[in-house]
């Protein structure tokens, strides 16, 4: 993992539609991370305590990325605060609802959500969680190379997530389901074209394994790719 965004897990219990991660910081000053299958959400209780040595007298805050689904944009000019609840329900399933968050991303406001079950049990945990999506710390991560044009690609087991940026605002934000190579490189060329964008620093991050194959067909289509 790139040093710079490997910087934005150090300790953190990140939260995705595959299960959940912990994050943390070993002696040796590297990034340890435990991955808990989907399925097994309900061991978040239990594992989390014993990975980060957690005593309930003196709670730690905890970082909690919410990747489980991508977030909403809303422009800041219309943004209310109040209508959160009804934005949401124009793009996902709320029916398990249970609380919603947003971040500020540009002249943007991202609004994202946890369902009851998973607000529950983060709040069972002995920590002051601070909540934050993943799509926030993408594109703080874009922000820092300072590339006038840039994407990013967070490849994951089952789909990739997508941020794009021009002049340092997001033009772009969503997840694709993965599913052949050639279909994420036409997603990322089908992006350049709807967003007109020239020649993008294409940034490659993998969450699991790297896949050479893909980033053969990147770099034949792309002239900047960076694996990080």
């Amino acid at each position: 993992m790139d040093t710079t965004l490997s910087n934005y897990y150090k300790k953190s219990i990140r939260l995705t539609p595959n299960g959940f991660s912990l994050f943390k910081v070993n002696d040796n000053g590297k990034v340890e991370r435990h991955d808990v299958p989907a399925g097994e959400n309900v061991l978040l209780t239990t594992k989390a305590p014993e990975f980060f040595g957690m005593e309930t007298a003196t709670p730690q805050p905890i970082d909690i990325i919410v990747g489980t689904h991508v977030p909403m944009l809303v422009p800041d000019v219309i943004y209310d605060e109040a209508k959160a609840k009804d934005y949401l329900n124009m793009q996902f399933d709320i029916t398990h609802y249970g609380q919603h968050f947003s971040d500020q991303l540009g002249h943007y406001r991202s609004l994202y959500f946890l369902t009851q079950n998973e607000y529950d049990t983060i709040n069972h945990l002995p920590c002051i969680p601070h909540f934050i999506s993943e799509g926030t710390l993408l594109y703080r991560f874009l922000c820092e190379k300072g590339e006038s044009e840039a994407m990013l690609l967070s490849v994951n087991d089952h789909y990739v997530d997508v941020i794009a940026t021009h002049g340092g605002e997001p033009s772009f934000v969503n997840r694709l389901t993965r599913t052949e190579n050639v279909d994420v490189l036409y997603y990322t060329l089908n992006c350049m074209q709807q967003f007109v964008m020239n020649t993008p620093t294409l940034f490659v991050h993998y969450f699991n394994k790297p896949n050479k194959k893909l980033n053969d067909l990147l770099m034949k289509y792309h002239e900047k790719v960076v694996l990080l």
